[in-house]
């Protein structure tokens, strides 16, 4: 006999430590592993608010400005004669015709765009209003506004028909700018009919009526403070009419 006992006592032991295993490992098994951790919050989706996600329609929606205010100036062209209160960039180009400012057709281009400048100058809050009619299918019809100087892209210059009656846009100190703001649905300047303008600024935005009709705004962090108002033409038989400039 052996030091351990008999040989069944020894294979008693060993079957009992094998059977031991054998259950740890069912046991082992049978356990679920620990759940795995939570999962991260999904990312929230910043979704645009109205006025982030079409600032014009914000714009649309105001009616501040436009009534009301003190009528500063009015001129009804109901003479033979510009007058001293406007200023003639090239001679010959703009005169009254019928009791409206007609803008005669120049042909050489570095003289385009020299505007007939309003002497009067601007308040910082205003509404201003006038009438005008393009006699041709092509549009073209525009005015400057808030100028710092009396020259053409010296402030924000905007524009009823362009580019051949295909673009209705405002732009800063430059009509080909990037940042131009140009009509999504594109209304076109019927000839021979007039429109009647109403441009507004009481803070740092440009907006702009057509027959009281919202066209666009020009929505500016850093505005051009000028306070120069001009009719301009670019080669296109244009008329206007009945200019009245309120402080708001």
């Amino acid at each position: 006999m052996s030091r351990n006992g008999s040989p069944q006592r020894q294979l008693n032991c060993r079957t009992a430590g094998l059977a031991a295993l054998v259950l740890a490992g069912i046991v082992g098994g049978c356990t679920p592993p620990d759940p795995p951790p939570p999962r991260p919050p999904a990312p929230k989706i910043a979704v645009p608010s109205e006025s982030e996600e079409d600032p014009q329609r914000q714009q649309a929606a105001r009616t501040d400005g436009l009534t009301g205010g003190k009528l500063l100036f009015e001129d009804r062209f109901e003479r033979s004669e510009l007058g001293a209160d406007w200023l003639i960039k090239h001679a010959g180009e703009w005169l009254i015709d019928k009791g409206e400012v007609k803008a005669e057709r120049i042909v050489q281009e570095e003289v385009r765009n020299q505007g007939l400048w309003l002497q009067r100058k601007l308040p910082v809050k205003v509404r201003l209003t006038f009438r005008a009619r393009s006699l041709s299918r092509v549009g073209d019809t525009k005015c400057e506004i808030f100028a710092t100087d009396t020259k053409h892209e010296a402030g924000y210059s905007i524009i009823f028909g362009g580019w051949n009656n295909t673009i209705n846009t405002i732009t800063r100190q430059g009509e080909h700018e990037p940042r131009r703001v140009v009509q999504s649905e594109h209304q076109r300047v019927e000839p021979q009919r007039t429109y009647t303008w109403t441009i507004v600024r009481t803070d740092h935005i440009v907006r702009w009526y057509i027959d009281g009709k919202f066209m666009i705004a020009y929505v500016d962090a850093n505005p051009v403070r000028g306070s120069y108002f001009a009719f301009n033409n670019w080669s296109t038989d244009v008329r206007f009419d009945d200019l009245q400039v309120f402080e708001l």
